[in-house]
């Protein structure tokens, strides 16, 4: 669980390291894409418990991050 609270850290701060060293906008919008879905996962895996639910019902649940991340990315490339 360490593992897991760690790893969370770690992909809410590299964003903003990121930013510090210079990377521009772009990247870190993607960047930003990126690890939400990662969150999005180990968040429905592991907190919510899901890893032993039913494939159709931990499917449900971990398809939305990509969906709404798909979706945003798609208004921001589009930009």
């Amino acid at each position: 669980m360490l593992t897991i609270y760690l790893t969370l850290m770690i992909c809410t701060a590299l964003p903003v390291i990121a930013l510090q060293t210079g990377l521009g906008p772009e990247f870190l919008a993607w960047l930003v894409f990126a690890l939400i879905v990662v969150k999005a996962m180990l968040l429905v895996d592991h907190f919510m418990e899901m890893r032993k639910a039913p494939r159709g019902w931990r499917l449900a649940a971990q398809a939305w991050a990509p969906v709404v991340v798909a979706v945003i990315a798609g208004f921001h490339a589009a930009s």
